[in-house]
């Protein structure tokens, strides 16, 4: 998902000659998210720790990007700015052209561990949100039954987090999430935690929602071959303190299936992130 404002280096010494990589992109264009010159150090009694420095990057709407990189190297950090959970020590945060101070139901988040209320059944988790703003309407609750079958839970629906196995309780995160209408969904390692087989069907079904949706997604992963199988591009931190090495175009066709991972289209992309994260 090559665009305008985005600058290209040169591939990596011994990449195919098709290799793309990357600067961040950086645009004068409205983006669902901007980021600029971001940094964070987390100060502690004995010392103080740069997390992230001079991070700069442009994400448009309805884009997928996963962000990959080394242990510690600020993902996670990253992300917890965007959803307004930790605030940044300097530079620019904007999503939908505004500043971000905290957060707010314009940004979905998705933990690796699902956030479910274990005393309330999947249907009244999904509502929790509205409920809470005082949102809750017949069209509202229409609306959550929907939801629950989009994400092949409604025969679920009086269960308690307790009764649903992890892969549902996944998915009725994704629906907690989605019936407030975020305009970016900021996702830290969903699926670090589950079992191989799982994890593909997660895969799946993530990969088929934002076809439905064409939803702004930001994914932390650690993993290549997911941020490859998943994302429009894939941006590669350095180790500590995280700066954007580069950004990486995945030219893989959507709609994507968990198949395209034996093409070699894919594994000629997966090698481009591994090189980058190597140099």
């Amino acid at each position: 998902m090559s665009g305008p404002g985005a600058s290209r280096t040169a591939a990596p010494e011994g990449a195919p000659a098709n290799t793309v990589v990357e600067e961040p992109r950086i645009t004068e264009r409205p983006s669902a998210v901007r980021l600029r010159d971001v940094g964070k150090t987390f100060r502690g009694r004995r010392r103080r720790t740069s997390a992230l420095e001079g991070v700069s990057l442009d994400i448009e709407a309805g884009e997928f990007l996963c962000l990959l990189g080394p242990s510690g190297c600020g993902k996670s950090t990253l992300l917890g700015i965007l959803a307004g959970f930790v605030p940044a020590d300097s530079g620019e945060v904007l999503v939908d052209g505004r500043p971000v101070k905290g957060p707010g139901p314009d940004r979905g988040v998705l933990f690796q561990t699902p956030t479910l209320f274990p005393w309330l059944t999947t249907r009244q988790n999904v509502l929790y949100g509205p409920k809470a703003r005082g949102a809750l309407t017949r069209e509202t609750e229409e609306e959550a039954d929907a939801l629950l079958e989009t994400v092949g839970l409604a025969d679920f629906r009086d269960a308690y987090p307790h009764e649903l196995s992890g892969g549902m309780r996944h998915r009725a995160a994704f629906a907690r999430v989605l019936i407030n209408h975020p305009s970016v969904l900021l996702m830290d390692e969903p699926f670090g935690a589950l079992d191989a087989i799982t994890r593909a069907g997660m895969q799946r079904f993530l990969l088929e929602l934002w076809q439905r949706h064409h939803m702004t997604i930001v994914f932390v992963t650690h993993d290549v071959e997911e941020a490859t199988l998943l994302g429009d591009r894939v941006a590669v931190l350095s180790g500590r303190p995280g700066r954007t090495k580069a950004v990486v175009d995945i030219p893989l066709p959507r709609p994507r299936a968990y198949e395209d991972t034996e093409t070699l289209a894919f594994v000629t992309a997966k090698r481009r992130i591994r090189e980058v994260l190597e140099r």
